[in-house]
């Protein structure tokens, strides 16, 4: 290996300290027992690579941080590794701990004397391909040694022309979870300190915009005209345009950064929601969550920018009517209608609640009469067909009538009812008469400034209520994400006399392979449980048929034993260990149902796609030419000869539609 490289490569024996040095330069939030100073265990030095990879993974999940593996072309590779970081990356004879860097012309990399240290992309990439690289190179060098060519750049072309087909693996991004703290994942997005600038800099432009009317303002109104003021104002304009940029600019990282990490979360969440809140829940209900899951993102992010500009603006404004003719009185006038327009704003989001519930209610009825309609038509006589819509009708325009109204208030009389307030503010100074045209024409360029500021307000309060409505609905995703997994006790770095992964591998399995031991699980709707007491056992080719009535646990006892339910009491054993110390993911691999057809969810995608699902990495030639050898032999070979595009063919609600026991085979 290159000497610069070797001195960089973390031993496997001492990968759990890179781990934790990439984890604290990601200031990610580590457990507890590792801030106290407990070391993970090392990982073997002679552990297969997949185990490694398994083990790693799980270690970061321990740590608190999401260990994904990635795969990336070798013409990409120099590109793409400098953005890489927090990262590792797979050595003939070790690990390497990419950092981030601000550099793409350099990787920037974590050596175990904890001193960063810059490496050259190009340099990387040859030593993970040097077995590979070697005979083409040296052939390539040959080449253009006949040919009088002595570039750098021409050897370079070559080899990745060479090698473009070749992706270069073992790479393992290291991420804070989606249901990590949302808070921190915004602080690594950078949200918090850019809303800070982009307040900062608002300020700052109506600073500017001030100081620049005030100065035309000023010689208007002393009757004087001089070229040095109208230069000064022409400046003082021009520097705002920087400024509107730097604004438009970090509106659209921010909005980026958060909206982007909040549908993460949505989505992680929507894939971790316990069965049974989806069993009770129509399909109507699901699509209203998923409608209004976009109304978060759209409606919270610019309502909330429209109020940090308007609360900015009325600061402001305060201080230009206490410097007007108004002075105290048109400022404290401003802050009362301020408060006011807050409790109209209270009014609307109350009142849109409500309304949102009538809407969603008569959404949810008409999508499930829509799913239903064969069995209502069969149930029910024509004349009852329609029970219920009117009054329900009748609700939703009532509703609506209120919400209007508010509406109205908010976004109608709010700013303009200002108006009319400060000038009654000012009539004082008009009765007076004693203050001079200039105060007059500040108090006068205040009001219009909170008139705009109100403007701003309604529309942001406007919005942020209508988010904050659609986040009742959506919230339920957003919890669901920080459900825990259960970790492997045995993969975890710290794991008191637990086995090594080689060791549960080989375990001796001519006993019962499925064990379980007073089981009880009682629904939480319910007060008996469904299982008590219950007992079973399953050994190698045992085929066990269960059997009785409808209600009596038997779906409940597959669902505890697939990991989809946890058990109120009871042991559950497989290959003799219980799902805590396998781990969820060694779980599910060593036990798989497929459900009865209204439960194989089919999705509007290709035959492939949904054949792939639980597949990890990227696939081979060879894992299409199994999952065909598969597929024909579960019979499904004559459905793939009568599809055009085969394997590639849509299928699902919008494409080719599958049999009951299709899906089934499909699923299996």
């Amino acid at each position: 290996m290159n000497p610069d490289l070797a001195s960089l490569v973390w031993p496997p024996a001492r990968l759990g300290d890179a781990l934790q040095a990439l984890a604290g330069e990601g200031h990610a939030p580590l457990r507890s027992q590792f801030r106290n100073g407990t070391e993970p265990r090392a990982v073997a030095s002679d552990m297969r690579d997949g185990a490694q990879g398994e083990w790693l993974e799980n270690t970061a999940a321990w740590l608190g941080l999401e260990a994904q593996a990635v795969e990336t072309p070798y013409a990409d590779f120099e590109h793409q590794v400098s953005a890489m970081g927090p990262a590792l990356i797979r050595m003939p004879n070790g690990f390497l701990a990419v950092c981030k860097s601000r550099s793409r012309s350099t990787v920037t990399v974590l050596a175990p004397d904890g001193k960063k240290r810059k490496v050259s992309p190009v340099a990387l990439r040859s030593e993970l391909c040097r077995e590979i690289e070697g005979p083409v190179a040296k052939q390539v060098e040959q080449l253009l040694e006949r040919a009088g060519v002595a570039s750098a750049k021409a050897r370079e072309s070559i080899l990745r022309e060479r090698f473009s087909a070749l992706r270069i693996r073992d790479i393992w991004l290291l991420r804070l979870p989606p249901g990590a703290d949302f808070w921190v994942q915004l602080r690594q997005a950078r949200v918090p300190q850019r809303l800070i600038t982009l307040a900062g800099a608002h300020a700052i432009q109506y600073v500017l915009w001030i100081a620049a009317w005030s100065v035309v303002g000023a010689n208007v109104l002393r009757g004087r005209t001089d070229n040095a003021w109208i230069g000064l104002w022409a400046l003082l304009l021009f520097t705002l345009v920087p400024l509107r940029v730097l604004i438009t600019w970090l509106q659209g990282l921010v909005a980026f950064g958060a909206g982007a990490r909040l549908k993460q979360r949505l989505f992680f969440g929507a894939l971790r929601l316990e069965p049974d809140s989806i069993r009770h829940q129509g399909a109507g209900q699901l699509l209203g969550r998923v409608i209004e899951s976009e109304a978060v993102d759209a409606l919270a992010l610019s309502g909330g920018f429209l109020a940090v500009v308007a609360l900015i603006e009325i600061l402001i404004s305060v201080f230009v009517l206490g410097a007007g003719a108004g002075g105290a009185l048109q400022s404290s006038l401003l802050l009362v209608w301020v408060a006011a327009t807050g409790a109209l704003g209270w009014t609307y989001y109350r009142r849109n609640r409500r309304w949102t519930d009538v809407r969603l209610t008569m959404t949810h009825d008409l999508v499930e009469s829509m799913s239903g309609h064969r069995t209502r038509l069969a149930q029910l006589s024509p004349d009852r067909w329609h029970d219920g819509e009117d009054e329900a009708l009748e609700r939703y325009l009532k509703a609506s009538k209120t919400m209007d109204n508010s509406t109205t208030a908010l976004t109608a009389i709010a700013p303009r009812g200002w108006l009319v307030l400060g000038l009654l503010g000012l009539a004082p100074s008009f009765i007076r008469g004693v203050d001079s045209p200039a105060r007059m024409a500040i108090a006068v360029g205040g009001m219009l400034l909170a008139y705009r500021a109100l403007r701003r307000l309604t529309a942001g309060a406007w919005q942020l209520a209508g988010a904050a409505v659609a986040w009742q609905r959506v919230s339920v995703l957003y919890d669901a994400a920080t459900r825990p997994e259960v970790l492997s006790r045995t993969r975890l770095p710290h794991g008191r006399g637990s086995e090594t992964p080689p060791q549960i591998q080989n375990r001796d399995r001519k006993g019962a392979l499925v064990q379980a031991h007073d089981l009880v699980f009682r629904y939480a709707q319910r007060s008996e449980p469904v299982l008590k007491g219950c007992n079973l056992e399953i050994s190698l080719r045992d085929r066990v048929v269960l059997e009785g009535p409808s209600g009596g646990g038997k779906s409940t006892l597959v669902a505890l034993l697939v990991g989809l339910r946890d058990p109120n009491s009871g042991t559950l054993l497989i290959d003799g260990l219980d799902r805590a110390t396998l781990g969820a993911v060694a779980w599910r691999k060593r036990i798989a149902a497929a459900p009865q057809f209204h439960e194989n969810h089919v999705l509007a995608e290709t035959f492939m796609f949904n054949l792939f699902m639980g597949r990890r990495g990227a696939l081979s030639p060879a894992d299409l030419e199994e999952a065909e050898l598969i597929c024909r032999e579960l019979g499904l070979g004559a459905l793939l000869d009568r599809m055009p595009a085969g394997m590639l063919q849509m299928v699902g609600e919008t494409g080719w539609q599958l049999s009951h026991g299709e899906r089934s085979r499909l699923y299996i």
